[in-house]
This record gives C-alpha cells, structure tokens and sequence, in this order.
C-alpha cells in the first residue's frame, strides 16, 4: 500500500528528517542541534493520531447486527458474502 504514495520509494525518496546541526565556534559561541521534519512526515503524523481515536470495533454495527441475529430477522446476502470469501482466497471460485 504505502508503495503507491509517489516519492516515498524509488531514486527519488522524500527526505523524511532533515537533521540541521551547528557546532560551538573557537569563540565558545555555537548553536544547538535541531530537526525539521518534512511536510510529508507532519501529515503523517497527523493522520496516524487521527485514525488512532477510531475504534477498532463498531459498536453500533455490533449491536445493530446482535439484535437482528437474536430475533432471526438476520439475512445476509449470500451471493455477496462468497464473492468476499472467494476474494480473501478462504473459498475456491470452481465450487
């Protein structure tokens, strides 16, 4: 997946850390080491906090499909069900 964002791979990689470092001059003076991050790596981050606050279950989904299992009005679509089954490679498309 992640070999499908142009510029991450390949000869022309995005420089994630662009590390900036000063040294002490003679005169005792000198600056302190630093680091930038790209704008890409920003975004990056922010997105992974972001999906970080989805639960990884859906509750109501659960519970919605909890209830209709319970009262046996639960009717899958079965032809879409295999087709999933077949794609995840779980079901051989002969059969």
């Amino acid at each position: 997946m992640i070999e499908k964002i142009p510029g991450v791979y390949g000869p022309k990689a995005v420089n994630k850390i662009n590390v900036k470092k000063s040294y002490q001059s003679a005169s005792g003076e000198g600056g302190r080491d630093g680091v930038e991050f790209s704008s890409f790596a920003v975004e990056l981050s922010k997105v992974s906090a972001e999906l970080k606050k989805i639960p990884d279950v859906r509750e109501d989904l659960v519970e919605g499909f909890r209830k209709q299992i319970q009262e046996g009005t639960y009717a899958p679509d079965l032809e879409k069900v295999a087709r999933s089954l077949i794609v995840a490679g779980l079901l051989n498309g002969e059969e």
